[in-house]
């Protein structure tokens, strides 16, 4: 191999190297980028803060709840405004991110609240999911889903 062929698979080898190390940086830049937007999701939601959720809820969002019902954005919005939930508490935890590309991630996480949901009291734990997608910069909620965790 001549001189001038080695630098150049050096070369070529410290470029792959460094692509590979950007990617996974950027994957766990993502990565910490969801699980704060997740946290500050669930504060949002405890209190009513429509316009976060107007802003981080992507146009055909849909949840589906524990309680066996969809909501649309629309729906998440106006209950936010009209605050027919009122929060006594709600904690995250176990927060766990996958992230698939640079503009797509999904997010896992126990969900425990006790909360007033148009007059009746509701207090348990969920295992929830989150999708979310980059939409021109900003990074939204594209559907959401949560689970009745068995005996709590």
């Amino acid at each position: 191999m001549t001189k001038t062929t080695a630098i150049a698979v050096i070369t070529l080898l410290c470029c792959l190297t460094l692509t590979i190390n950007l990617q996974a940086q950027a994957n766990g830049d993502v990565a910490q980028q969801i699980k704060q937007l997740q946290q500050d999701s669930r504060n949002a939601q405890i209190k009513n803060d429509a316009s976060w959720a107007r802003e981080h809820l992507a146009d055909g969002f849909v949840a589906g709840d524990s309680w066996g019902a969809w909501e649309t954005k629309a729906d998440f919005v106006k209950d936010m405004q009209n605050k027919t939930i009122k929060w006594n508490s709600g904690e995250i935890s176990d927060v766990h991110v996958a992230t698939f590309g640079a503009n797509v991630a999904v997010s896992h996480y126990t969900w425990t609240y006790d909360a007033d949901f148009n007059g009746t009291h509701r207090a348990r734990t969920v295992l929830c999911s989150d999708t979310w997608i980059n939409d021109a910069g900003t990074w939204k909620t594209a559907a959401s889903h949560c689970s009745l965790v068995k005996g709590k």
